[in-house]
Parts: C-alpha cells; sequence; structure tokens
C-alpha cells in the first residue's frame, strides 16, 4: 500500500503555498490536520518538494510509474504454469522446470520465490529416536551428575 495517498499530497502543496514556502511549517501543519501521533512519520523535507516539483512541472502529484521495462516474464499464464507443474510433480529442482517450460532458471526461480512464496531447503535426515533412546538419556545425565559431585569434593 501507498503511504502517501492524493489527499496527502495535495494538503502538502496547500499548506507549503500558504505558509511562505517554509517545509517545516508543512510538516508541523501535517501532523495537526491528519491527527499523527509524536512519533508518528510525516513527510520528509525531500519528499514534500518532490511533490511541489512533480505538481509545478507537471501539473500532476500523482506518483508516476516506475521506469524499467515492462514484466514479460512473470505473466499471469507463466505464473500458472509454474504452479501447475509444481502441483503435478513437487520433486524436480527449479533448473529443471525452467528447462522443461523453456524460461530462464533465474524467472522460475523469482516466480517460485515472489509470486508463489516458495523458498530453497534442504532436507535434514534426523535418526529417529526410540523408545529405550529417553532411558539411556537419562543415566547418562545422573552418571554426569554424580561425576560433577566427585570432581568437586577432590
Amino acid at each position: 500500500m501507498e503511504q502517501w495517498t492524493v489527499e496527502h499530497r495535495m494538503f502538502a502543496y496547500d499548506a507549503y503555498v500558504q505558509n511562505c514556502e517554509t517545509v517545516t511549517a508543512v510538516q508541523r501543519l501535517f501532523r495537526v490536520h491528519f491527527k499523527l501521533g509524536r512519533r508518528d512519520t510525516v513527510p520528509s523535507r525531500n519528499t514534500i518538494l518532490r511533490w511541489i516539483h512533480s505538481l509545478r512541472s507537471t501539473g500532476s502529484i500523482v506518483k508516476k510509474k516506475p521506469p524499467g521495462p515492462n514484466k514479460t516474464v512473470r505473466t499471469p499464464e507463466n505464473i500458472e504454469r509454474v504452479r501447475q507443474a509444481l502441483i503435478r510433480s513437487p520433486g524436480p529442482s527449479a533448473r529443471r522446470y525452467a528447462r522443461e517450460m523453456r524460461l530462464s532458471r533465474e524467472s522460475v526461480r523469482t516466480i517460485l520465490q515472489k509470486e508463489l512464496k516458495f523458498h530453497p531447503y534442504k532436507m535434514c535426515v534426523v535418526q529417529e529416536l526410540k523408545a529405550t533412546d529417553y532411558e539411556q538419556r537419562e543415566d547418562f545425565a545422573f552418571e554426569c551428575k554424580c561425576c560433577l559431585k566427585k570432581m568437586k569434593m577432590q
């Protein structure tokens, strides 16, 4: 979610113009107008000045689209293809999925992590505990306790 709405930006611009273009006064009025607490965040000096510059230069205060190319690989179709491949056979690695779907390895890993919320892990093999293991552990702890007492006495 965007932290500062258009209402916040317009209020900051109006307060900036009315208060002889001082940013500190805008921040104080912003806190009072939106009933923000003492430790709540207000727009920084650079943010307010960026809003002012944006409104004066483009006539719009709405946030611009971020620069860079559009997503071409992380499309809903490709995300669904990877999801279906995982449901069909969850065993193979991301490299194998990438090869099967003719996508780059990094694209598949990005889809798995950012879109499907899967993260890599390693399987740990742990020895299974048996009923006798608990008794042995208690005996060992008791023996160690007795050994420590004897060592302190010497």
